[in-house]
């Protein structure tokens, strides 16, 4: 949600100025549910493309503004960067498995990393 100066709702900074997607302003809430609703469909798991992407949970189905200004239409998928998106996480996967290899084999011991997890969890103790 982007809120301007002077107190008018969008979905995203990037819509901000664009009279279709205006959602509403500080003073009475969202009253344009068409555009909220409609974005109820961005996400991955609202588009079949996306349903066997392995990447899927790192992008969330891209950005609304960006399939906008590529196809026209806020659901639609901007191709280019869906395949930019995953090579860029391909190589972060494999940069970070790099460093863990080359850590382990100075015979440093490598911490699992779980996301938010505690290392007592991860050791299968209960954690508080």
């Amino acid at each position: 949600m982007a809120v301007t100066p002077w107190g008018d709702l969008y979905p995203c900074h990037q819509f901000v100025g664009d009279p279709k997607y205006l959602m509403g302003d500080i003073w009475k809430g969202v009253t344009n549910t068409a555009v909220r609703d409609e974005f109820k469909h961005c996400n991955a798991y609202a588009r079949k493309e996306c349903q066997d992407c392995w990447a899927k949970l790192y992008c969330s189905g891209g950005c609304a503004a960006n399939s906008y200004h590529a196809t026209g239409n806020i659901t639609g998928v901007y191709e280019y960067g869906c395949e930019l998106f995953k090579k860029r996480m391909e190589c972060a996967i494999m940069i970070k498995v790099a460093e863990n290899q080359e850590l382990a084999a100075k015979g440093i011991e490598v911490p699992i990393e779980l996301g938010s997890t505690c290392n007592a969890c991860a050791d299968g103790e209960a954690c508080e």
